[in-house]
C-alpha cells in the first residue's frame, strides 16, 4: 500500500504509512461537481458496513477556518499572489494532517477528504500558473509527502459546473467567480493528474444524477477497501508530528 512518494526529492522526511491500518480517500474536482454530496453518501454507506469513518474538509481545523475564509473571501487591497494562495492552503493542510488525518489513519479509521493536495496542484498550478513540480516539493517537505490511497475525481465540464453553481443561487467565492479560462485550466490540470496517477485516481463521470455516481463509487470501493479494522489508540508521535520512516530521510519520488 503506497501512500507517499509522488513528488520529486524535497529533502524532507517521508512519512512511513505502510504499517498503518487506516485507509485514506479523497474527492477532487471542480466546484459544482458534487464532492460534498458524495463524501456524505460514501461515509454513511461505510459506517453501515462497520467502518470507523472520519470526514474532513480543508477548513475544519481552527487555523484552516481562518486561512480558508481569508483566501476565499479576500476582496480588499491587492490581489493575492498565486504562491500566497498555495502556501496558505498548504499551511492549513499541514495542520489538518497533524490534528485529524494522521491520528485517524493510525487508529485504523477510513478518512474521507473533501479536497486534498491535488486541488492545490490543479488550482494554484493549473489555474494560477505555479509550477506543479514546485508544489509537489512543497507538499513533500511540509506534509511528509502523504497522499491518499484512492482519489475519486468527479469529472465535469467547467461550463456544466458553473451552471450548477448558478442554479444554487448561493454567494460565490473568489475562485467560483474567476473567468472561464481559469476553470478550464483547472479542469485540464485535474484530467492530467488523473492520467498521471491511474493507480490512485478513479475518474467518475459526475454529469450524471448523484445516485448513479454514488452507485459507481460504491462498486469501486468494494474492490479497494479492506474489511473493517478494529480501531486502536495511535502510537506516540515524533517531535516533528509525523511518524518517521524507519529508514530516516529519503528521496521522494
Amino acid at each position: 500500500m503506497s501512500r507517499s512518494g509522488e513528488g520529486p526529492d524535497a529533502g524532507g522526511v517521508v512519512v512511513d504509512m505502510s504499517a498503518w491500518r487506516g485507509f485514506f480517500i479523497s474527492f477532487e474536482g471542480l466546484d459544482g461537481a458534487g464532492k460534498s454530496t458524495q463524501v456524505a453518501s460514501l461515509a454513511g454507506a461505510l459506517r453501515q458496513q462497520g467502518h470507523d469513518v472520519v470526514t474532513v474538509r480543508p477548513d475544519e481545523s481552527h487555523l484552516g477556518e481562518i486561512l480558508h475564509s481569508f483566501v476565499l473571501q479576500h476582496q480588499r487591497g491587492p490581489a493575492l499572489e498565486a504562491w500566497t494562495e498555495a502556501l496558505l492552503f498548504t499551511a492549513e493542510r499541514v495542520q489538518l494532517l497533524h490534528e485529524t488525518i494522521l491520528p485517524a489513519l493510525r487508529r485504523g479509521s477510513v478518512v474521507i477528504a473533501d479536497r486534498y493536495a491535488d486541488s492545490t496542484i490543479a488550482y494554484q498550478g493549473g489555474g494560477r500558473g505555479v509550477p506543479p513540480a514546485d508544489l509537489l516539493r512543497l507538499h513533500a517537505a511540509a506534509c511528509g509527502d502523504v497522499w491518499p490511497d484512492l482519489t475519486f475525481y468527479l469529472a465535469i465540464p467547467a461550463a456544466t459546473a458553473a451552471q450548477r453553481q448558478r442554479a444554487q443561487q448561493l454567494p460565490l467565492d473568489r475562485f467560483e467567480v474567476a473567468p472561464e479560462t481559469f476553470h478550464a485550466a483547472v479542469e485540464a490540470a485535474f484530467e492530467q493528474l488523473a492520467a498521471q496517477h491511474p493507480r490512485r485516481f478513479l475518474r467518475i463521470d459526475a454529469t450524471r444524477p448523484a445516485i448513479v455516481v454514488s452507485r459507481d463509487i460504491s462498486t469501486a470501493i468494494v474492490q479497494r477497501l479492506p474489511a473493517p479494522a478494529p480501531v486502536s489508540l495511535p502510537p506516540a508521535r515524533s517531535a516533528g508530528g509525523f511518524e518517521a520512516s524507519p529508514y530516516g530521510s529519503a528521496p521522494v519520488g
